[in-house]
């Protein structure tokens, strides 16, 4: 059962579950877990609005299940995700597999809530960069041998779901991102966001995938480092560069500004998805 669910709006998480109801593999924690998040991401200055967090908890609940689905790939023979049709869903492909479906309805309640048309624009194109590195992550793991570690860390900033969970909440709350496209100090807090997300994404994953495989999966940065360095210098590390990207990414924040939205928001999302992970969430429990 999920530790997450008590923690959540039980009429969102009702809702949430009516939404996916028809959606195959669906589960109460892969709601929760996202709904969670939603919840707590809303940085302070910005209003109470359960909507917003509805239509960011649809996203961060997609990444869940979609990221089990693509994990079928891994343990079956044929795979149940058509990727070819999730790179052009851009341009507004009409597939049927179930993950269309769904990010074709979640995309809909977007590009309704959005001020304008590039905000949702902004948000599918960063969708789909988490596909392509998702994709790339289970070519790794079929073949078995992993690039290098800096590749693996490049890839799995965007295989986070990161981005495109920020862009939803931008555009939930009437923040417009794309209107800040050019400012540099932005761009760095980001990036800095998600190599410091995926190290700590690894940190907390890897006992999971160890268990579920003799070598588990090789994109994972500490099981990759535990091939050069004993377990716990490995975990050393990957914890050090962690830390030093998390420096540079609030070094970044504090040159925005402390009332930039943007910066708040980045801190609160870190903040929350730290105590998400902290909560133990059932995704990285012992036999699931």
């Amino acid at each position: 059962m999920s530790k997450i669910a008590p923690l959540v709006d039980p009429e969102l998480l009702a809702r949430l579950m009516a939404w996916a109801a028809d959606m195959p593999d669906f589960a109460v924690h892969h709601a929760a877990d996202g709904l969670y998040i939603a919840q707590e991401c809303r940085s302070e200055g910005l209003p109470e609005d359960r909507e917003a967090v509805f239509l960011v908890a649809l996203v961060i609940t997609f990444w869940f299940w979609f990221d089990d689905r693509s994990d079928k790939c891994l343990r079956d023979s044929q795979s149940p995700v058509d990727w070819q049709a999730l790179f052009t869903i851009a341009d507004d492909s009409s597939g049927d597999t179930p993950e269309e479906l769904y990010f074709r309805r979640m995309s809909a309640a977007l590009a309704a809530r959005a001020g304008r048309p590039a905000e949702h624009r902004w948000w599918v194109l960063y969708s789909v960069r988490v596909f392509r590195a998702m994709h790339a992550e289970e070519v790794i793991s079929r073949s078995g041998q992993a690039p290098t570690f800096v590749e693996c860390l490049e890839n799995g900033g965007d295989s986070t779901t990161l981005m495109s969970i920020m862009s939803s909440a931008y555009l939930a709350y009437g923040l417009d991102r794309p209107a800040r496209d050019g400012d540099l100090r932005l761009a760095l807090v980001e990036r800095y966001m998600l190599l410091s997300q995926r190290l700590l994404n690894d940190l907390y994953s890897a006992e999971k995938e160890r268990r579920e495989g003799t070598d588990g999966r090789p994109s994972n940065l500490i099981l990759m480092m535990e091939k050069l360095l004993p377990r716990d210098a490995a975990r050393t590390f990957a914890e050090a560069q962690r830390s030093g990207y998390e420096r540079m990414m609030m070094h970044n924040i504090e040159l925005l500004g402390p009332e930039d939205i943007f910066g708040k928001m980045t801190r609160t999302t870190m903040q929350c998805i730290r105590r998400w992970y902290e909560s133990g969430p059932l995704r990285y429990s012992e036999g699931v």
